[in-house]
């Protein structure tokens, strides 16, 4: 499945809001579309991880490579799922002791 990316801005906030596979084949549209969150974002860039299928080491690394960016800009980043098997492959990647993960957004 093809990967699918919105970005959306709201409360200080860019969304990049993700469907379909972050996998090494879909790293050529995954990269500027962080890219242009970190870029645009005010305060905070919140990836919502909830659409993807798959979620693959090479789309972990460019999420820890966009939020090293983010920390640079002083921008927070954090990522946001529900889905259990989502969660699971992050905290078995360890990326969860990295980058924040909620499960919840407040848009202030």
């Amino acid at each position: 499945m093809r990967l699918r990316g919105r970005l959306r801005d709201t409360g200080g906030a860019t969304i990049v809001e993700l469907d379909g596979d972050a996998d090494l084949a879909s790293a050529p549209s995954l990269v500027p579309l962080l890219h242009r969150a970190v870029a645009r974002a005010e305060q905070r860039v919140i990836v919502d991880l909830d659409g993807l299928a798959v979620l693959d080491d090479t789309a972990l690394g460019l999420l820890v490579g966009a939020a090293a960016t983010a920390r640079r800009r002083e921008v927070a980043f954090e990522l946001l799922s529900t889905n259990a098997r989502v969660r699971a492959r992050l905290a078995e990647t360890r990326v969860d002791q990295i980058l924040t993960v909620v499960d919840a957004v407040a848009i202030v």
